[in-house]
């Protein structure tokens, strides 16, 4: 993906292995199941309603913001460990988390517009052609209209979808899954294996091939460019505009 990753005679040249890289994205899934349980125990336990647990487990609305609390602390957990595991060496640098594209501006702000539109075109298709009487995500929809509309809240959640899961998920599905495989795989089966390793940890298989197409589209963005500040800005600006449509 990048020639430092690819540098044979450095000390580390074996960073990122494929083993190391989805260990990692087992850990983030493992805090995301962690950290819900615990929020979501946590407000249960402090319910005085006298509703059934197990009710109140369903409901969208209760659910919510113990859901983004638990999502923001296991993020900011898993940045740490991302950040104790990269500051080794000079791991960081090598997978282009510390610069800009090796193309110029014009050409990579050209290159993010054209994937990002071409994904959001495939979606748009997929979601309208393929499955018309399903929404992508619905649990997710629901949960985050039933989020109480303070000023909190829609701060908590603007900075945990379109500040955080951008950059941990650049991090970890391009910087170290994608690089990981593009050490014994072609250039495009890499970013292949990565966009499906993106889309799976989702959890919701009609959502999966939108997902799917938007992994490529930073995978191929990220190729081009060799930088990972592109694709987190890029998935950012992607998220927040996504946010304030719906």
């Amino acid at each position: 993906m990048t020639e430092d990753v690819h540098n044979a005679s450095h000390p580390d040249h074996k960073f990122p292995t494929i083993l190391g890289a989805l260990g990692w994205v087992v850990i983030f899934l493992l805090l995301q199941v962690v950290a819900g349980v615990m929020a979501l125990g946590m407000a249960i336990g402090m319910d005085d309603s006298g509703r059934d647990p197990t009710a109140l487990a369903k409901d969208p609305s209760f659910v919510a913001v113990p859901t983004i609390l638990s999502l923001v602390a296991s993020s900011l957990v898993m940045l740490g460990l991302l950040w104790l595991h990269l500051r080794k060496e000079d791991r960081a640098a090598r997978i282009g988390l510390l610069r800009w594209s090796r193309v110029n501006l014009l050409q990579t702000i050209g290159l993010a517009i054209g994937l990002i539109a071409a994904g959001l075109a495939f979606n748009h298709l997929y979601a309208t052609y393929i499955i018309p009487d399903i929404k992508v995500q619905e649990a997710l929809r629901k949960m985050f209209e039933s989020l109480p509309d303070t000023p909190l809240n829609t701060v908590m959640l603007f900075v945990a979808i379109a500040g955080i899961a951008p950059l941990l998920e650049e991090i970890l599905f391009r910087g170290l899954v994608q690089n990981a495989l593009a050490k014994q795989l072609p250039a495009w089966a890499a970013i292949l294996g990565a966009s499906a390793i993106f889309g799976a940890v989702h959890m919701d298989y009609h959502a999966f091939p939108a997902l799917m197409a938007m992994g490529a589209v930073f995978g191929i963005l990220y190729h081009k460019t060799g930088s990972l500040r592109v694709n987190i800005v890029a998935h950012m600006v992607n998220n927040a505009a996504a946010l304030l449509l719906t």
